[in-house]
Formats: C-alpha cells, sequence, structure tokens
C-alpha cells in the first residue's frame, strides 16, 4: 500500500461520493424543485482550478440528458463569470463550486449578486464564508480534507454538483444519472485497488518524461484535465490535459520518444478514435499509459477500469489511478504533495483558500 496522506485521501474518495449521494440529495431535490418552480431558463455553473474542471464535468453529464426546453446550463471559470459578467435576469441562477467554500472570486461573485439572483454554492466544509453568502449550500461529504491537493474532495463536489443539474430535470429523469454514480463509487473503488500496485513500476519509467499528455474524450476530457492537473500539482511535470479529437489536429504534433500519451479510455463513444490516436502516438515512438478495461495498442502500459466503467463517469473513475500515479512518480522525483514547497507561490498571490495549507481552508 502506498503511504502518505493524499493516497488515504484518494482511498476515501469511492465512500465521499456514496456519502455525498445520501446525504447532498434531499437539498439537491429542493433547490432543483424551488428553481424549476420559479422559471430559471438558464444556470451557470462557476468555479476555478479543479472546481472548473467540475464545472465542465456536471455540465456536460446534464446535457447528456437534458431536452431542448429544459434550463441551459452554462460552465465558466468564476473570473470569468465575475470579469466580464453575463447579463443576468429573473430566469437566471448561479451554482458556485468551492471545495474550501473561501475561494475569492466564488464568494466575490455571491456577494455581488446576493438577494438579485438564486445562487447556490457547492461546499465542502460547512459554516465557511460561502454556506453565509449563498442563498442556498449543498455540502459535499466524505469527511474532511486535510492537504491541499483534491482528490476525495473533487469528486464529492462534483457529484453534488451532478445531483443539483440532474435534479433540475425531475426526480425520475434524473434516477437512471444517480444510480450510474453509485456504480461508479464502485468502479472507483476497484479501479484504484488495481492501480496501486501498478504505480510504482509505471513512476521509475516515467521520472524523466519531459511531456506528458492526459487525452479523453466526452466525459473523459473535463477528467484529463483534472488528470493532469493532479500530474503538475504533485509530480511537478508539465502535463497537458486535451480532448481526443482535439489532440489529432493539435498536440500530436509534439509527439515522439520524449512525450507520454496518458489515455483515458473508458467504455463509451470516444473509444475508437483514441485507439486511433494511440496507434498514431506508439508509431511516432510516444509511449503509451491507458486507463480503461483493456489495452488498444499493443505494448502499452495499462492500468485497468473495470468492465462496466463508463466514459459519462470518467472524472469519478478515471481520475483516482491517475491521481496515485501522480503521487508515486512526486515521490519519485522527490517532491512531497502532502506537503508540497507550491504553497507559498499560492500565498504570494494572495490565495488563501487552500484546504489543508494552513491560513485557510481548495478552489
Amino acid at each position: 500500500m502506498i503511504e502518505g496522506i493524499v493516497p488515504s485521501e484518494i482511498r476515501e474518495g469511492p465512500a465521499a461520493i456514496r456519502a455525498t449521494l445520501s446525504s447532498a440529495l434531499p437539498d439537491a431535490r429542493r433547490v432543483a424543485a424551488a428553481w424549476r418552480a420559479t422559471g430559471v431558463g438558464r444556470v451557470f455553473v462557476i468555479g476555478n482550478g479543479t472546481s472548473y474542471h467540475s464545472c465542465l464535468a456536471s455540465a456536460a453529464l446534464y446535457r447528456r440528458h437534458a431536452a431542448a426546453d429544459d434550463p441551459a446550463v452554462i460552465p465558466l471559470t468564476a473570473a470569468d463569470f465575475r470579469i466580464y459578467r453575463p447579463a443576468l435576469g429573473p430566469g437566471d441562477a448561479i451554482v458556485g463550486i468551492s471545495s474550501s467554500g473561501e475561494f475569492h472570486d466564488v464568494v466575490g461573485v455571491a456577494e455581488e449578486v446576493r438577494g438579485r439572483t438564486p445562487f447556490a454554492a457547492i461546499v465542502h466544509v460547512p459554516g465557511s464564508t460561502l454556506t453565509h453568502l449563498a442563498s442556498d449550500v449543498i455540502l459535499s461529504a466524505g469527511g474532511p480534507s486535510t492537504v491541499p491537493v483534491m482528490t476525495k474532495t473533487f469528486s464529492a463536489t462534483l457529484v453534488a454538483t451532478e445531483l443539483l443539474l440532474l435534479e433540475l430535470l425531475g426526480s425520475a429523469r434524473a434516477a437512471p444519472a444517480e444510480r450510474d454514480i453509485a456504480a461508479a463509487a464502485d468502479a472507483a473503488e476497484v479501479a484504484i485497488a488495481a492501480a496501486e500496485p501498478l504505480v510504482p513500476a509505471l513512476a521509475n519509467a516515467l521520472a524523466d518524461a519531459a511531456h506528458l499528455f492526459v487525452v479523453g474524450g466526452g466525459l473523459a476530457y473535463p477528467a484529463a484535465l483534472e488528470a493532469a492537473l493532479k500530474l503538475k500539482e504533485m509530480a511537478l511535470v508539465h502535463a497537458e490535459g486535451t480532448e481526443t479529437w482535439e489532440m489529432t489536429s493539435g498536440a500530436a504534433t509534439m509527439l515522439g520518444p520524449d512525450a507520454v500519451v496518458l489515455a483515458l479510455a473508458p467504455d463509451g463513444p470516444a473509444r475508437p478514435a483514441m485507439a486511433d490516436l494511440l496507434r498514431h502516438a506508439a508509431a511516432w515512438g510516444s509511449r503509451v499509459i491507458e486507463v480503461g478495461p483493456s489495452r488498444l495498442v499493443e505494448g502499452s502500459a495499462l492500468l485497468p477500469l473495470p468492465v462496466g466503467a463508463v466514459e459519462d463517469q470518467a472524472p469519478l473513475t478515471a481520475v483516482p489511478p491517475v491521481a496515485l500515479l501522480a503521487f508515486a512518480l512526486a515521490r519519485r522525483r522527490g517532491a512531497n504533495p502532502d506537503r508540497p514547497d507550491w504553497i507559498e507561490r499560492y500565498h504570494s498571490q494572495g490565495l488563501t483558500h487552500i484546504l489543508g495549507a494552513g491560513k485557510a481552508e481548495a478552489s
């Protein structure tokens, strides 16, 4: 078993998903019903960093199930929303994601729209600033986080956000997707257990990698963004998250022997395109690591996902194995993700919202 606080929190992720499903669903239903009753037709979902990836993932999952006359859901960074404020009307609402409940741009938006636009806060820390400003609060669950790198809190706050958006469709229409979220907790547990004995050797093989490209299609795309962020935050390596089809027409120009392609390839519509991309990457000399049910290209390394782990739940199932790899690679490179050196860089920019960082309690 990999020792450390971050790996412990990664292993706690599936339980955090289940706990959030149980505890957050009543509030999600209540808020969604109130918004439906008042005719909300447009919902902005805002956050930064990991929380922005939750915005992208939750909005994409909602789109998979929404009809043409259901509310439109628009994901934006909190800073973009705040600086380039869209015109808001009586049919608008805002979902602000901040695990700590302290991220300044999300808090700033909540202050600015208070009393005028419905604002639902997705928060992991009870009693934080955002919980006092928002018109509604949906708390994620799974216990406190004591490290700056978000793993289980990413899963928990993502699930809380997904529940709220899905419930805008009504509980009957939301139920199948909510069952899929519950199944994703089981799949994540299996994937984490399978990855743990494999990542130390993979980390040794990646110690000298110059470029890592984390690739995914559909909801594996926001998962790729989050997985790349974990590699940057923990292992301090250049890691670029990109979408499968965009990779073929853009960053593929950089693929060669000094590059690694880390493919998030669960079962789903993007898997055939991923197979084509990986065949080219391998032919150009890049090392390939796959996170999926089986290998798409001969000779790749595989972090296995269980059969039934689907593309729409990739942020919950495919990110944790990569987070374990990022932690192992960090240790191999001499970094300590439990207490990373970059915290002072955050504080020097006035960012004091990081969970487990000493000054305040994650984006």
